[in-house]
C-alpha cells in the first residue's frame, strides 16, 4: 500500500492509497487518511463500514482542518499568555511551548488533529445524551407518573361506585356486608399499592441516573473545554454502563386495576356485596393528526429519531418524514415501485420490489442524495435473494434481525382460498440466515404481513378479501395459536403491531376496527376508528417512542398519533 501523506503535501504529485495506480487524487478520507481518486472515492462511498467516513476535497482540506484547530486553539489553562499548539499523546492533553519546556520534553507529541478527533468523539456522546438517553429516561418517567397516575383514579372510580352500590345494598343487609366493604377497600388499597412498590423504585431509579447523566454531561463540557482527555476512558465506561441499566428500566408485567362488580341482593344469596376483578389496562387516545405532502398512505414504517416513511403504492414513490411538533417535516421522496418497506435500527430501508426475489437495502447515507434522477439500482444494495419464492412482505424485530414471507412462483394465479407453498426465513441484519421454515401448501394461503415479540413470529395470513387469520408461530416455527380460524372471529388484517409489553394490535379493514390481543391470543379490546374521527386508514405503526401511528387515505390531516397504555 503507498505511503500516506499528510494534508500539507496534497500537492505534490501523489498515487491513489486505493488503487495505487492513478496520480489523480483530489479527495482524503479523514477517517481512514488516505488520498482517493475519483473512482475509489465512489468505490469507498459503497462501502457500508466506510459509509459515516468523512470525505474532502483537497481543494477545502486544508480549510476544515485549519476551521477546526482554529476553533479549539484556546489559550493555555496554566500560561494564561501562551497557545496551545501540539498535543502530548502521554499524558492525553494540548500543550503549550511552556507546558513542553516544563513536563512534556521526553514526552511524544503529535498534531493537535488528534485532540481534535478525541474531542469529537466525546461530544457524540453529549449528543448520544441529549438526542437519545435523556429523552428515553424522560420518555420512561412519563409512563411510570403516568400509570401511577391513572390507577390511583382507577382506585378512585371503583370505590366511589362501590359506594354508589353499597346505597342500594346496604337497606337489606347493611350490617351484614361492612366487613367485606372494608375488605374490599384495603385489597384495593393494597393493589394501588403494589403498583406503586413496583413503579416508584423505577422513578427513584430513574430520576438518580437523570442526575448522574446531568453530571456526566457537565464533565463532557469541562473535558471539551479544558482539553483534558485523562478521564475519557472513565467517562466512555460510566455512559456504556448507564446506557445499559436504562435499557434494563422498563415495566416488565402489565399492570392491572380492581374493577367492582356489583351483585343484585337476592334473598336466595348469602349476603354478599359483589367481587373486585382484576382487569387488564390497555387504552387508545388520539393525540394528533397530522397533515403531509402524500396524497394517501398506504404503507408506513418507523425509523429512528422519530423519523417515518410513508409509501404510495398509487403513484409508485416513498417519503421520509421527521416528526416534529405536531408537523411531518419532509426530509426526502424517492419515485419507485415499492411492494413493502422496513428499517434496520442503522437508519438503512429494506425493499421488497415488484416482482423481483432480490431484497434491497438503501443504506441511511444514501437516502439524503440530493440526485433523485437515479434509479432504485443505483442508489441501492444486495440484502438477500429469496429465489426462486417471491417474497410478499419484510419485517424488522425490537432485535434488529429481519423476518421475510414468500410465496411459490405464480401465486398471483391460484384461487386465493388455496394454500400455498410458503417460507418464513429469519436474517441477521446483515442478510445471513438464522432459520428458515418450509410450510408446503399445508398452513398458509397468502402471508401479507408480519410481526413479532419476543422470539414469537405473527404471520396475517390472507385467505380471500373479506376474510383472513393471525398464525403465531414459536421459535421453531410451530403453531403456538391462532385467530381467526372461525367465521365468527374471521379479521381481515390490512397491518398489525407488537407494542412494548407484547400485545398484538391489529387493523381489521373491513370492520374498520383496532382489535387488541396479548401474547396468548386472548382478547384484550377493541376501538372503532370513527370514534378517533380516523377515516379510510390503510396502515399503521408503532413510533420510535412508542406510540401508534396511522396512516390513511386521503389527502391532509392524513397521520394520526395515538398514546397507546397498557
Amino acid at each position: 500500500m503507498a505511503a500516506k501523506s499528510s494534508s500539507t503535501k496534497a500537492q505534490v504529485h501523489q498515487q491513489c492509497n486505493m488503487c495505487e495506480e492513478t496520480a489523480e487524487v483530489k479527495f482524503r478520507c479523514l477517517d481512514c487518511d488516505y488520498l482517493l481518486c475519483l473512482k475509489c472515492r465512489k468505490m469507498h462511498a459503497k462501502v457500508k463500514a466506510l459509509q459515516k467516513h468523512t470525505v474532502v476535497d483537497l481543494k477545502d482540506e486544508t480549510v476544515v482542518v485549519t476551521k477546526s484547530i482554529a476553533e479549539h486553539a484556546n489559550n493555555c489553562h496554566l500560561h494564561k499568555d501562551e497557545t496551545y499548539i501540539m498535543y502530548c499523546k502521554d499524558c492525553e492533553q494540548l500543550v503549550c511551548p511552556s507546558c513542553i519546556i516544563e513536563n512534556h520534553q521526553k514526552h511524544t507529541l503529535g498534531d493537535m488533529k488528534v485532540v481534535l478527533q478525541k474531542i469529537n468523539f466525546i461530544e457524540k456522546y453529549g449528543t448520544e445524551i441529549d438526542q437519545n438517553i435523556l429523552p428515553n429516561i424522560s420518555r420512561k418517567l412519563a409512563v411510570c407518573e403516568d400509570l401511577i397516575t391513572f390507577h390511583t383514579k382507577k382506585a378512585e372510580t371503583t370505590k366511589s361506585k362501590i359506594k354508589d352500590w353499597l346505597g342500594y345494598f346496604a337497606r337489606a343487609v347493611e350490617k351484614a356486608v361492612k366487613n367485606q366493604t372494608q375488605d374490599f377497600y384495603e385489597e384495593i388499597d393494597k393493589n394501588v399499592d403494589e403498583i406503586k412498590t413496583r413503579l416508584l423504585p423505577q422513578v427513584s431509579t430513574l430520576n438518580e441516573m437523570k442526575k448522574e447523566v446531568q453530571e456526566i454531561r457537565k464533565k463532557i463540557d469541562t473535558l471539551s473545554s479544558c482539553k483534558d482527555l485523562s478521564k475519557t476512558a472513565d467517562l466512555e465506561t460510566s455512559i456504556d454502563e448507564l446506557s445499559k441499566n436504562l435499557n434494563k428500566i422498563g415495566t416488565q408485567e402489565r399492570t392491572k386495576f380492581l374493577e367492582f362488580v356489583g351483585t343484585e341482593f337476592k334473598t336466595s344469596l348469602l349476603p354478599i356485596l359483589g367481587e373486585l376483578r382484576l382487569r387488564a389496562v390497555f387504552e387508545l387516545n388520539l393525540v394528533s393528526s397530522i397533515a403531509t405532502a402524500v396524497n394517501s398512505i398506504d404503507k408506513i414504517i418507523s425509523c429512528n429519531n422519530n423519523q417515518i416513511l410513508v409509501r404510495n403504492w398509487e403513484s409508485r414513490k416513498m417519503w421520509k418524514f421527521k416528526l416534529e411538533n405536531k408537523k411531518a417535516i419532509e426530509l426526502g421522496n424517492w419515485a419507485m415501485d415499492v411492494k413493502d418497506i422496513a428499517a434496520l435500527r442503522s437508519g438503512d430501508i429494506l425493499l421488497i420490489l415488484a416482482d423481483k426475489t432480490e431484497v434491497r437495502h438503501i443504506p441511511y447515507l444514501r437516502q439524503f442524495d440530493s440526485d433523485h434522477t437515479q434509479s432504485i439500482t443505483d442508489i441501492s444494495a444486495f440484502f438477500f435473494d429469496t429465489a426462486p419464492q417471491i417474497p410478499t412482505t419484510v419485517h424488522v424485530t425490537r432485535k434488529n434481525n429481519v423476518i421475510l414471507s414468500t410465496v411459490e412462483p405464480g401465486r398471483d394465479w391460484l384461487p386465493m382460498d388455496s394454500p400455498c407453498k410458503v417460507q418464513i426465513i429469519v436474517l441477521t441484519e446483515q442478510g445471513h440466515i438464522i432459520s428458515r421454515f418450509d410450510y408446503d401448501k399445508d398452513l398458509f394461503c397468502f402471508p401479507n404481513r408480519i410481526a413479532s415479540f419476543g422470539s414469537d413470529i405473527c404471520v396475517a395470513d390472507s385467505i380471500s378479501d373479506y376474510s383472513g387469520r393471525l398464525v403465531t408461530l414459536d421459535s421453531t416455527g410451530k403453531v403456538r395459536w391462532t385467530y381467526g380460524d372461525e367465521e365468527q372471529n374471521s379479521v381481515v388484517i390490512a397491518d398489525m403491531v407488537s407494542t412494548p409489553l407484547s400485545n398484538i394490535i391489529l387493523f381489521d379493514a373491513c370492520q374498520r376496527v383496532l382489535r387488541a390481543l396479548d401474547s396468548e391470543g386472548r382478547f384484550l379490546n377493541t376501538w372503532r376508528l370513527q370514534d378517533f374521527s380516523i377515516n379510510d386508514a390503510y396502515a399503521m405503526t408503532m413510533s420510535s417512542d412508542e406510540k401508534l401511528l396511522i396512516g390513511s387515505g386521503h389527502m391532509g390531516k392524513n397521520l394520526h398519533v395515538l398514546e397507546l397504555r397498557e
